[in-house]
């Protein structure tokens, strides 16, 4: 995994805030536990701590990401044909208003050599002109790449795409942490800790649809702004 500022933020960060109830389980359960187990199989006791949270860490970054895209952001535009990048760039969308519609398709017919369809060819075949600005829209992002505030506000986008895919995680990790500090090994600060972390990946997961929509849109916007100010 290459580390780079997106890296950090859309990845990295998120996978930190949804892997806490991992290492609350790690701290007051595992590590008393498997502490020598973990000791003998690694080799170096010093480390081997740091170096199941890291895997577990990295795990749970992947997990998370797989998660936020094919269950979330899918759904939510449509394997694609629905994201804001597309929609915007719709006859029928009134984001834009129609003469600078028409002077984004007349750049990217130029630059790319894509001929986005008329109004009229989009009422016919809809799902035909999604699929042009859709293969527009991925060399508008090339071009752009990093851009002004594109890179910030793609950063973003991905860190609450991320942020949600990893709170089913540790809203379900939180919930077997509750149960084995109340019941298995009565912690009450570690059960209480859980049960908040709970109730914050539970209201992630509540407005989900709304945050990854929000940031999509504002993410869509400034990358075509950018572009048609190059």
């Amino acid at each position: 995994m290459k580390i780079d500022a997106y890296t950090v933020t859309a990845r990295i960060f998120p996978g930190i805030l949804c892997a806490i109830p991992f290492f609350i389980l790690h701290f007051f359960y595992l590590r008393p536990v498997l502490g020598q187990f973990w000791g003998e199989l690694l080799a170096v006791k010093i480390t081997s701590d740091a170096t199941i949270l890291i895997a577990f860490l990295f795990l749970h970054i992947q997990v998370s990401r797989y998660i936020s895209k094919e269950f979330y952001e899918r759904r939510i535009f449509k394997s694609g044909f629905s994201l804001p990048t597309t929609d915007y760039l719709l006859h029928s969308d009134s984001h834009f208003s129609r003469d600078y519609t028409n002077r984004i398709h007349a750049k990217i017919k130029v630059e790319f050599g894509i001929d986005v369809l008329t109004r009229e060819e989009e009422l016919q075949v809809p799902d035909r002109s999604r699929q042009l600005i859709a293969e527009a829209v991925t060399h508008v992002r090339a071009k752009v790449g990093e851009g002004k505030l594109t890179g910030q506000h793609n950063a973003e986008y991905g860190f609450v795409r991320n942020l949600v895919g990893g709170s089913v995680i540790g809203l379900l990790v939180s919930i077997i942490d509750g149960i084995i500090f109340s019941v298995v090994l009565p912690i009450p600060n570690a059960f209480w800790i859980s049960f908040v972390l709970a109730l914050l990946y539970l209201l992630v997961l509540i407005f989900a649809n709304k945050l990854i929509t929000a940031f999509g849109h504002s993410y869509a916007k400034v990358l075509i702004q950018e572009y048609m100010s190059m």
